[in-house]
């Protein structure tokens, strides 16, 4: 695993280097501090990062959260038909944002000088060097943060005098969890996202775990402000949607997203399912996936009853339990989540993973359509994350987690 590259909140890449210069139609060596939203922020004017990841599927792997150090990418051309567009940003933008690269640049250099010079003397010098560090370089992100904001809507207050409230789940490592550090790596983003954008802002994040209550009861009477991770179905295509998800286009309006996650299948071993090449190899199978869960992704390749059968448990544990004992063919469910399960259940050898049909998901913070601070909400959200990305924040937040989890698992 000492290939796998996961940022430091020292990498100095964050807006320097030859990756600025980033072009479409060409290939780049991955350096150190890169993820595949700024290699396609630079090459595209966008963090969305699927035409690199299709194109480099097979060298990066299932999951596109983690890019190795020196692998050759394909840059693929502009898909000008996808809507990849920059930003239309002012002069006043574009300067806090340089100017906020050269602080965060100028912290982290001075930063990796005092570290190395404590190296010299002893591991309390270097404790001590690192703990500086750390206070240094998020002081440079909160003033870079500051210039950002000031130049992008200056006088921009709270949403109003009164707390946001948002509500998440637990059981869904590394994402949410009460019990996992920071409560998860989307309550960080999150948390991160206000403090960024709207630093005066009060805010508060309850936990509630049966998670259809959220859609069920809690959102629709605007108990709470917004609802996170969820994913966003295509809903430019409605008429391939299922009805819950027609319902859920209709109802909520979503953020950017926070994370993307690879959806998958898992099979038995020697059941023929965990090598089939087309979604039609899977007519006539019996599915598991979660309640609650999205099934927008299965329902845009014909993966709906009749032509499978769905089984719908609470806990996602209960679908590899069935594929076990043969009662369902197919989970339906995030890699993750799954290398996760089946390694505590037990069922590495018997369980495994169709490579061949995986898709992306975005995971999203929503807001209900009748909130009359829902897009209030949701526009310091996207603010905020764009600050994160820009700064290198986000890469730093996202492979601290991805590291406790793979320590921990």
């Amino acid at each position: 695993m000492r290939n796998l590259f996961f940022a430091s909140g020292l990498a100095l890449t964050a807006m320097t280097g030859s990756a600025f210069a980033q072009e479409a139609c060409s290939k780049y060596v991955v350096e150190r501090g890169d993820s595949l939203r700024e290699i396609a922020l630079r090459a595209f004017g966008s963090t969305d990062f699927r035409l690199i990841y299709n194109a480099n599927k097979d060298a990066i792997g299932k999951d596109p959260n983690i890019i190795r150090l020196g692998m050759t990418l394909e840059i693929p051309c502009r898909d000008t038909s996808a809507g990849q567009t920059s930003a239309a940003t002012t002069e006043a933008e574009k300067m806090a944002r340089e100017m906020s690269a050269g602080l965060i640049a100028e912290a982290e250099a001075r930063a990796i000088a005092a570290i190395t010079e404590a190296q010299k003397a002893s591991a309390e010098a270097v404790a001590a060097a690192n703990a500086q560090a750390a206070v240094a370089i998020e002081a440079a992100r909160a003033e870079g943060a500051a210039l950002i904001r000031k130049a992008a809507q200056p006088g921009t207050s709270a949403v109003d005098e009164r707390q946001i409230l948002l509500i998440t789940g637990g059981n869904y490592a590394p994402f949410t969890d009460e019990d996992l550090p920071n409560r998860g790596l989307y309550t960080k983003l999150v948390e991160t996202a206000f403090l960024r954008a709207a630093p005066e802002q009060a805010y508060k994040i309850q936990f509630v775990n049966d998670w259809n209550s959220h859609l069920d009861l809690l959102m629709p009477t605007l108990a709470f402000d917004g609802t996170f991770p969820w994913s966003r179905p295509n809903c430019e295509e409605a008429e391939a949607l299922s009805e819950n998800d027609r319902a859920r286009c209709e109802t909520y309006n979503f953020s950017n997203p926070f994370y993307e996650v690879v959806d998958t299948y898992f099979a038995k071993n020697g059941s023929g399912y965990e090598v089939a090449m087309s979604h039609a190899d899977f007519a006539g199978a019996t599915f598991c996936r979660p309640e609650g869960w999205s099934l927008t992704h299965m329902d845009a390749v014909g993966l709906y009853e009749p032509a499978i059968t769905l089984v719908r448990p609470i806990d996602p544990d209960a679908c590899f339990d069935a594929v076990a004992n043969g009662t369902v063919d197919i989970v339906a469910i995030e890699a993750h989540l799954a290398v996760e399960a089946i390694s505590r259940l037990g069922y590495q050898d018997e369980i495994i993973e169709n490579p061949n049909l995986a898709a992306i998901k975005g995971l999203n913070v929503m807001t209900h359509v009748n909130n009359p601070d829902g897009e209030a909400v949701l526009e310091i959200l996207n603010r905020g994350l764009e600050i994160m990305q820009q700064s290198g924040e986000w890469r730093d937040i996202v492979s601290t987690a991805l590291r406790h989890q793979m320590d921990n698992s």
